[in-house]
């Protein structure tokens, strides 16, 4: 990614791990995306930028189109403090959005001792760390999430905060999503009809939890609801699922897929 001389090259190291980040859930992405805002507010030049190549490379993302048309509106009428006023309540959000998606979760799943998630989502990290405040014990599954293991990554996280982790294969779901309590996932957007979009095995893992009647519940902020049904599949890099050549080789890589809502027990946000 190419960045203008806008920014100066810190500016631009920091910003481009945030545009490159393949490993954060949305709303981490844009937390980060904000906090590079604030501090560097005082510069037009870098917001300007910052924004352009925001939408040009995380518009994907349904919480971040919808912060940066926000955002731009705002920037576009000048008006330094509101501007601030924005960035600082945009800042905040995230410990009450999680408080109160947790207390609603809890209410469902009090007596949860087994819980299984998949990707990475900080949502979902963040109201695992308030199910152990309840229950010390609680036992965490989760899949590796392949192509780009973000599902590593999480099992890292949970386990320095203290929580109780089995890793597993993404083909080895089914055999351990039938023992537990109930599946917890996030979203990277929910459509008009409620329909779930999420990182592709979503929907197997949906599928599963029908097969042998497990709830599973999609947390996530208000701020990923869309006022559309459509959504396109993406595909991204095909060497992140293999490298290999071949000339009758096609390898598909695509990210991101959709959830009927029938297979979903419950949407929970703020």
């Amino acid at each position: 990614i190419s960045l203008t001389t806008k920014m100066n090259r810190k500016q631009k190291v920091k910003f481009d791990k945030i545009l490159t980040d393949k490993s954060s859930g949305s709303s981490e992405i844009l937390y980060s995306l904000n906090d590079f805002l604030l501090e560097n507010i005082n510069s037009k030049n870098v917001i300007d930028e910052s924004i352009s190549l925001a939408k040009k490379k995380l518009s994907h993302f349904a919480v971040i189109k919808n912060y940066l048309s926000d955002f731009e509106n705002l920037v576009g009428h000048g008006n330094i403090k509101k501007i601030r006023d924005f960035l600082d309540q945009s800042g905040k959000t995230k410990d009450v959005t999680t408080k109160k998606i947790f207390e609603k979760l809890y209410r469902k799943i009090p007596d949860a001792n087994s819980v299984f998630t998949f990707s990475r989502s900080g949502t979902i990290l963040n109201v695992l760390r308030l199910m152990k405040n309840k229950n010390p014990g609680l036992n965490v599954i989760i899949s590796e999430s392949r192509p780009t293991f973000e599902g590593r990554l999480m099992a890292k996280e949970l386990l320095k905060s203290g929580l109780k982790v089995k890793m597993i294969t993404d083909s080895m779901t089914a055999m351990f999503v039938k023992s537990v309590d109930a599946v917890i996932i996030g979203a990277d957007a929910v459509l008009r009809n409620q329909n779930i979009v999420n990182k592709s095995g979503s929907l197997s893992l949906a599928l599963i939890c029908k097969h042998y009647r497990k709830p599973i519940y999609v947390l996530t902020a208000k701020s990923k609801f869309l006022n559309t049904n459509n959504y396109k599949l993406i595909s991204e890099d095909p060497d992140k699922v293999w490298k290999f050549r071949h000339a009758k080789l096609k390898t598909v890589n695509i990210p991101f897929e959709e959830i009927d809502k029938k297979l979903i027990t419950g949407i929970i946000s703020e």
